[in-house]
């Protein structure tokens, strides 16, 4: 009885205990909206000092049950947190937090205040790129960043844009290309431009001296990627597209036919060393020129067409107080204005952040590319495949592509061939079965482990943090070319024999100049569209690349003194390997196969084959470091030193040590009581090292090399043999090729920041 008494009473108790809690509790609705009053999708809503909360919807709507005089606390990456303890149907506006957003910017191993940079590094305005459609990231960059030129990248589909950061140098070809690192592994300009722009978190360029964190490879300056990852609330899904046209906006303004013989008449005519002049043959007549007004072959307008471009993304992000993720697949396909051309691109990206614990956290991230390429084969006797659009535009508009259903070589008023364009025939190469295909894969994988000691009193503001990054690219890259016949009219019309279509009866057209007896096929023969005869060609590359990172950043305030210090080791290798392969004489109906080769033409060489591997490796130390005084005096100190196996053992070091320092007027007491009207004010210079092993490997160590049947050494019965001789003449003095950087620079801001200047002067020797 006694016990039944007990468990009726405690059953009681709870009841009353549930009923009071639920009246001492309230379900708050509200909204969550910024400045514009657009809602705000993904903001934490929680009840403070708990961990029960919510994020905004779609609308920006939340439902929280919220206990009575409780407070609860809104915030949202990029904004001004706030404290809402007016629970009757809140509505939340939420400030944007600029400062929040520009102080922090992306350097070498690590960030910085941007108010604290004493070198030029310039961050990129993401919101500007992201809704460009392009195949090239670097060509979003064009007319950007101040120092930044871009080039290329959007002639041809597939085409890599290319990047120069203050490039003095009057040849583009002597000039040095940037650093790209990519959320801390060192890439090629390849990985940077087929990154998807819908998941770049931040782009930051490193233009002076600061690049001398990277030491020997950072003399052309340095580009810094970070790529998103997930922010604190529900899983969120996005997806971006875009569809575009590439169309010329004008074109060069071609000579009209009649004009064209006129001036080629003037030319010829009043060429003083011309004594050999026939006017008959060697000028255009007037019965032709007459009836050149009406011809008007424009092969650049019949065959130049509007290409489409689309790119699509969809990403996925979330995160919990104990992990975070990031998703992102994109396809990118863009078609060319002439010819078969198009390209093809697909990009993923996944990774996670965990916190192990409260001082350990781990990541891993996988991302990668695919990428496909297609062109008809546009060579002629091994001239250029890209030469297609200025052959279309400087074809002499009177001569057609074809007579008769024969194709025709463009061989002009001579009748004979002067160069190898002339036999380029643009129709004729787009309708064979030659082509040239190109697919590249990457695949990147980073992982990491972070510790902090924020747990202790006297190691307090460090951090350790151990890096692996792995790459592997593989590009294949196959050709088929064929012979085909290529003819010349042999008789024209015209006073002077030089037209290809008829001047006036067109009776005499059909029955005399369309016989066979008047073509003759150029060259006696076939053509070759690369190599006589035809060939078929297969190269396989592949590059595995890894670097290994132990960092330590240390950050601390002691009263008005900041100071922040890093220690890198660094340690990369790379192996790269190559298979060629060539079969020439193909048959018309190949597959592209080895076995579709007539050796009846080639004999038993039809094939040949090379391969070969190279493998190198570096080590590296650096260290920084920063120090500021009550946030008006700034210096750093940096240094890295690089080990290079291109150069003999006694010179594999190079060092390269950077030094610069800032004031920020606007923080003395003397400029805020006089100048209002400027709201910041820092006065920066730098003075640094830069270097590069831009040199061909092992010219200290003698090498050797095999000719066959050269030379003066004779095998049996006295042919000659393989011939061994020594390279290039060693040189053990070869060390690293030195650029010394200096940059001063002045920072203004007004109306309240949101006006920015920057000038800066700089000079590299």
């Amino acid at each position: 009885m006694k016990k039944n008494f007990i468990y009726s009473f405690c059953l009681c108790l709870a009841a009353m205990m549930l009923s009071l809690s639920a009246m001492a509790q309230t379900t708050v609705k509200g909204t969550v909206v910024d400045e514009a009053g657009q809602p705000v999708i993904g903001a934490t809503v929680i009840v403070k000092g708990t961990t029960i909360g919510t994020t905004t919807g779609v609308d920006g709507d939340f439902t929280l049950p919220v206990p009575d005089k409780g407070v609860m606390e809104v915030s949202f990456l990029g904004y001004v947190s706030q404290e809402v303890s007016n629970l009757n149907n809140p509505k939340v506006v939420l400030i944007e937090d600029k400062q929040q957003i520009e102080e922090v910017v992306v350097v070498g191993y690590g960030t910085q205040k941007k108010a604290h940079l004493t070198g030029s590094v310039a961050a990129v305005p993401m919101d500007e790129i992201q809704d460009i459609s392009t195949g090239s990231l670097g060509t979003a960059l064009s007319g950007l960043i101040n120092g930044i030129s871009v080039s290329g990248g959007e002639a041809r589909p597939g085409e890599a844009a290319t990047i120069y950061v203050r490039n003095n140098n009057k040849s583009i070809s002597s000039a040095q290309p940037p650093l790209y690192v990519i959320d801390g592994f060192i890439l090629d300009a390849e990985a940077f431009n087929n990154l998807d722009p819908s998941s770049v978190e931040s782009i930051s360029v490193l233009k002076d001296a600061s690049a001398a964190v990277y030491g020997s490879r950072a003399a052309g300056g340095v580009i810094l990627v970070t790529t998103k990852k997930g922010k604190l609330g529900a899983p969120q899904i996005s997806y971006s597209g875009t569809i575009g046209i590439t169309n010329s906006v004008a074109t060069p303004k071609m000579l009209d036919t009649y004009n064209y013989g006129r001036l080629w008449n003037a030319v010829r005519a009043g060429d003083p060393t011309e004594v050999d002049l026939n006017p008959t043959f060697d000028l255009f007549q007037q019965d032709e020129l007459n009836a050149m007004k009406k011809l008007n072959y424009d092969l650049l307008d019949k065959y130049w067409k509007t290409a489409v471009t689309q790119q699509h993304s969809v990403n996925l992000s979330g995160a919990t107080e104990q992990a975070s993720y990031f998703a992102n697949i994109a396809y990118f396909t863009q078609d060319g204005n002439l010819g078969k051309l198009d390209y093809e691109r697909w990009n993923f990206r996944a990774g996670v952040d965990l916190k192990i614990t409260k001082s350990l956290k781990a990541s891993l991230q996988v991302s990668g590319d695919y990428g496909k390429k297609n062109a008809p084969l546009m060579k002629v006797q091994n001239t250029s495949s890209e030469r297609d659009y200025m052959m279309l535009l400087s074809h002499p508009q009177y001569i057609p592509e074809q007579v008769g259903g024969k194709y025709i070589a463009a061989y002009g008023i001579s009748n004979s061939e002067l160069n190898a364009t002339q036999c380029y025939n643009y129709e004729l190469l787009q309708n064979t079965s030659d082509y040239t295909r190109n697919m590249t894969q990457n695949t990147y994988i980073n992982a990491a482990l972070d510790y902090n000691f924020g747990w202790s009193r006297i190691l307090k503001g460090l951090n350790l943090r151990l890096a692996y990054s792995k790459a592997i690219s593989t590009t294949k890259s196959n050709e088929m070319g064929t012979s085909f016949n290529l003819y010349k009219l042999v008789e024209r019309t015209g006073s002077g024999q030089h037209l290809y279509t008829p001047v006036g009866d067109e009776a005499y057209y059909n029955e005399v100049i369309l016989a066979d007896s008047n073509f003759a096929q150029a060259h006696g023969g076939a053509i070759s569209n690369g190599t006589d005869g035809g060939y078929i060609n297969r190269q396989m590359t592949r590059s595995d690349n890894y670097q290994l990172n132990f960092t330590a950043n240390y950050a601390r305030d002691f009263g008005k003194h900041s100071v922040s210090a890093l220690f890198s080791i660094e340690k990369t290798e790379s192996e790269y390997e190559n298979v060629y392969a060539l079969g020439v004489n193909p048959y018309e109906f190949s597959n592209g196969q080895s076995n579709s080769l007539n050796s009846q033409i080639a004999g038993d060489a039809t094939t040949s084959s090379s391969f070969g591997r190279s493998e190198s490796g570096t080590l590296s130390y650096v260290g920084r470091v920063n120090y500021s005084y009550d946030d008006k005096y700034l210096l750093e100190f940096l240094i890295r030193s690089d080990a290079s196996t291109k150069f003999a053992p006694e010179n594999y070091w190079g060092y390269f040590p950077s030094l610069s320092a800032g004031w920020i007027i606007s923080k003395e007491n003397w400029f805020m009581d006089n100048v209002k009207w400027i709201d910041f004010l820092k006065l920066r210079a730098s003075f640094g090292l830069t270097g590069r092993d831009n040199i061909a490997a092992w010219q200290w160590m003698q090498t050797y090399s095999v000719s066959n049947d050269k030379g003066g050494v004779l095998g049996e019965n006295g042919v000659a043999g393989n011939h061994i001789g020594a390279g290039s003449v060693v040189n053990r003095n070869v060390t690293w090729d030195k650029s010394y950087k200096g940059n001063i620079g002045i920072d203004w801001n007004i109306l309240q920041n949101r006006l920015g200047f920057t000038i800066e002067g700089y000079y590299t020797w």
